[in-house]
């Protein structure tokens, strides 16, 4: 059950949208929603971050953190659920830590499309850092995408950890009875890939879901490439899979599905891990 949101942005104005979104997705749950603003320290390019950084004394980024509270503040003033705002400002290297560290305790993360965010860069950071480290489901909204009631719903699936933690989160937030495809992209060992697909679309259906399993040959493109074209073609509302599921040194070096999802989906990603 969702009754508890935590939204993250970087701006007020480029992320009004975003943020409307999140107060009506907050008020169809009936759950409160927290909304942090994050005010980073400027930088000279964003192509030399987490380098660059230009210093700023530290009561002239609080300044400029508190008019940014206010600014989120005015946009959720006549909200139809509970809204509170907090700000956090730093050096922008250390700002994703930061928010880890002060609100660690959430039933789901939200974070919105690139350009509701000022700087990109600290959008992925915060992505990657919430999804390793908060231990709380990160809800990645793309572009153009709404939030509304999960009724159709895609988890990639290839047994570990982090899928098994995406089936629990996915349950919990798909509405009853919902229609989720378990979509498997395989090269080999498609009859293990099957017995472990079958155990699983058993569970789902024992929650009261309608399942299907499909096993999808990879043909030389990447599973989360696989499986977000999946979604796409099927329409759903969500796709759910488990994040960082090699080692962070892996995925930054070959790119993983992690990463191109992040960059690159246009269906709404929650990721667990």
């Amino acid at each position: 059950m969702i009754k508890d949101i935590l939204a993250i942005v970087d701006n007020a104005e480029q992320a009004a949208p975003f943020i409307h979104a999140a107060v009506a997705f907050a008020h169809s749950r009936g759950a409160h929603l927290e909304i942090a603003a994050l005010t980073p320290g400027p930088y000279l390019a964003p192509e030399l971050l987490p380098f660059g950084v230009a210093y700023v004394p530290d009561d002239a980024l609080a300044r400029d953190d508190r008019q940014k509270v206010d600014a989120v503040t005015a946009l959720v003033a006549n909200a139809d659920c509970p809204v509170s705002v907090f700000g956090l400002h730093d050096d922008i290297a250390w700002l994703a830590g930061d928010m880890r560290r002060s609100r660690q305790i959430a039933d789901l993360i939200l974070i919105g499309p690139p350009e509701s965010w000022q700087t990109p860069w600290l959008r992925r950071r915060v992505i990657e850092t919430s999804i390793l480290s908060s231990g709380t489901p990160t809800l990645v909204v793309p572009p153009a995408a709404a939030l509304v009631p999960v009724r159709r719903a895609v988890l990639g699936w290839k047994a570990s950890p982090e899928a098994n933690r995406a089936v629990h989160d996915l349950v919990s937030f798909a509405e009853p009875g919902a229609h989720i495809d378990v979509v498997m992209a395989v090269d080999v060992n498609r009859e293990h890939a099957a017995k472990d697909g079958e155990e699983l679309r058993r569970h789902l259906v024992r929650h009261g879901f309608d399942v299907g399993l499909h096993i999808l040959p990879t043909d030389g493109m990447s599973e989360g490439d696989v499986v977000h074209a999946f979604a796409m073609r099927s329409r759903a509302e969500l796709l759910a899979v488990g994040g960082f599921g090699h080692s962070r040194i892996r995925e930054i070096v070959l790119g993983g599905v992690t990463r191109c999802l992040i960059a690159d989906a246009v269906v709404p990603v929650m990721f667990s891990h």
